[in-house]
């Protein structure tokens, strides 16, 4: 059943309601201002992050791929060519500036030795001038030599060609023991006198070698 509103009949003066009103009103601000300030909510702290650790068979395809380590490609080993054990050089030979067969021979001790020159054939000749030129040049280099004999082909022959002699296999005779050789001799157009001289000593000449190879011994 519906409720009837009851209004005041119009003409009739309310003289209570509106200073009800105004102190109702007055009221409920004071009460406001006594409440206290709203609070702030609290901010809820870091949850702990929950970590599972999962074996490489536990992880799908896709995740295994990620997972897995990047191996690096092998890198070839590099291939160097092996090296040859380098030689030593020769040794150089001697070029003396002096040439000493022709003082020698201009000596008055040496007249028996230019007049045997004299009788020999032109190439003979050349080879006794070179001979007498290494002997003298290896003295000269080296006092301890005391050179009394050489023989320009012991264990090579000797090679004559124009004016010059190569004499790669010579050997000579000093304190009664023999030495290797080498030497190359240039003589003048006319071959009667020596220009240029280069020679090596080498190694003595093992004893047991010397008949085999015609070097006499002085006894």
């Amino acid at each position: 059943m519906a409720r009837a509103a009851v209004l005041a009949p119009r003409g009739e003066n309310l003289p209570w309601g509106i200073p009800a009103s105004v102190v109702l009103h007055m009221l409920l601000l004071a009460l406001f201002a006594l409440l206290p300030p709203p609070m702030r909510p609290k901010r809820p702290q870091d949850e702990p992050v929950s970590v599972e650790i999962l074996t490489p068979g536990q992880l799908r395809p896709a995740e295994q791929a990620l997972a897995a380590p990047t191996i690096p490609a092998p890198v070839p080993p590099t291939v160097t060519a092996p090296t040859r054990p380098t030689e030593p050089p020769p040794p150089a030979m001697i070029r003396p500036t002096e040439m000493l067969s022709a003082k020698t021979l201009a000596d008055p001790r040496s007249r028996q030795v230019r007049a045997d020159l004299a009788t020999f054939a032109s190439e003979d000749r050349m080879s006794q001038l070179c001979n007498i030129e290494a002997m003298d040049q290896i003295h000269k280099w080296k006092a301890d030599f005391q050179p009394d004999r050489l023989v320009a082909y012991a264990t090579a022959g000797e090679k004559i060609k124009g004016a010059t002699i190569n004499a790669d296999g010579a050997a000579f005779r000093s304190r009664k023991n023999w030495y290797a050789l080498k030497f190359n001799c240039e003589l003048s157009p006319d071959g009667e006198s020596v220009i240029g001289f280069e020679f090596l000593v080498g190694d003595p000449v093992p004893q047991e070698k010397w008949d085999e190879l015609g070097l006499p011994a002085v006894h």
